[in-house]
């Protein structure tokens, strides 16, 4: 459904609005206890957005009619009060989550990166997912519309890129299953099972079939506390710890990690772990979490190749497409290894014939990730 366009004196009050919203939550919360720009391997950027809520531009853009993101099929529940830490953290009751806003401009700069990936190598599908935040759907009101909206962010990102470009609305398909758990309290992460949902809408944009969860076995790791108590140290994340759900493959599969593309010192990748005690690392759960690259092999003998370029949103997704590629390669252009590789060149030295951009909302506005992606594309 297409996006009614604001008129530009309503866009200049929301602004306002959201700016003071902010100046006020800053001053009144609560002290901030763990150092701002901790380094962290598993976030992205919580440096909570490199956008300040004032930078924010959503009025000057005409979007294509054909990236539209569906509008979500069920209501936001009621979230009661909050606070907001002066790092942009939003806290409710035992919930913690990044707050996002647009940065147009980095959002444009984002399609474009995509665009330039497909333009040298043609013979090769990209598909894109933008994989909105627990803000989206669980976030107060104000912080999940007008300059916040993630939905309007995917479809800035989305009509920047070109045509031949597969954009997947995993937003539409998250949003029919509010109800599940699909984002953690204490981390900023989806579960397996929000990456399970995005897996769907990705197999109905490749026209894939997609097995139902029900067909996969399961297991549990109890007592997950991640980055959203990391950078509040609030007590009721603590005190409230997640539950990480993984969904084993149900073909045959192994893989290896690699520290550089020449993939010449390879060690064996565990693609599933549920033997990880520290209660803030269990999101490694999935794929050992973030290598530098990683190539993991199924038994499905379709000869198809895919090629996943993320950040850490990307752990708890990977497994699920070995369902449907003989052959996944898994990329993370922060790790040092890969840093300035021939992307390319890599995709045609292996035969790859698909490419999935997977990256959570802050990653557009991520001058390290985006750096070390542009450093590989256009080498």
């Amino acid at each position: 459904m297409e996006m009614t366009k604001r008129k530009k004196i309503t866009g200049t009050i929301e602004l306002a609005a959201a700016a003071v919203v902010l100046i006020v939550a800053v001053v009144f919360a609560p002290a901030y206890k763990t150092a701002v720009g901790e380094a962290d391997s598993t976030v992205p950027q919580t440096e909570a957005q490199t956008e300040s809520p004032s930078e924010a531009d959503t009025d000057s853009l005409t979007v294509k009619e054909n990236i539209a993101v569906t509008e979500p099929t069920t209501a936001p529940p009621e979230v009661g009060a909050y606070t907001v830490t002066p790092n942009y953290i939003v806290v409710t009751g035992d919930a913690a989550m990044e707050m996002y806003s647009i940065a147009k401009q980095k959002l444009l700069d984002y399609g474009g990166t995509v665009n330039a990936l497909s333009t040298a190598v043609p013979d090769v599908k990209v598909f894109a997912l933008l994989a909105p935040t627990r803000m989206e759907y669980y976030g107060p009101e104000e912080y999940r519309t007008g300059s916040h909206s993630q939905k309007r962010g995917i479809e800035i990102a989305y009509g920047a890129m070109n045509d031949n470009i597969v954009k997947v609305d995993a937003y539409d398909r998250l949003s029919r299953h509010t109800d599940e758990y699909l984002y953690f309290r204490t981390d900023h992460h989806w579960t397996a099972r929000g990456a399970y949902r995005a897996y769907e809408a990705f197999c109905a944009s490749a026209g894939l079939a997609c097995k139902p969860l029900s067909d996969h076995e399961t297991g549990q790791l109890e007592g997950f506390v991640g980055s959203m108590y990391r950078y509040t140290q609030n007590e009721a994340l603590k005190n409230n710890p997640d539950t990480v759900e993984v969904f084993y493959p149900t073909v045959e599969a192994s893989g290896q990690f690699f520290s550089g593309p020449a993939m010449d010192d390879g060690k064996n990748l565990r693609i599933i772990s549920t033997n990880i005690s520290d209660p803030a690392s269990k999101y490694m759960a999935f794929i050992q979490g973030d290598k530098p690259l990683i190539k993991m092999t199924s038994n499905v003998g379709n000869g198809q190749k895919i090629l996943l370029i993320k950040e850490s949103y990307g752990n708890a997704f990977a497994p699920f497409l070995l369902e449907n590629y003989s052959e996944v390669y898994v990329l993370d252009p922060r790790q040092e290894g890969v840093k300035g590789m021939n992307l390319p060149q890599f995709l045609r030295d292996n035969g790859i014939q698909n490419v999935l951009f997977l990256n959570y909302m802050m990653a557009p506005s991520n001058s390290k990730y985006m750096n070390a992606l542009n450093a590989m594309i256009y080498a």
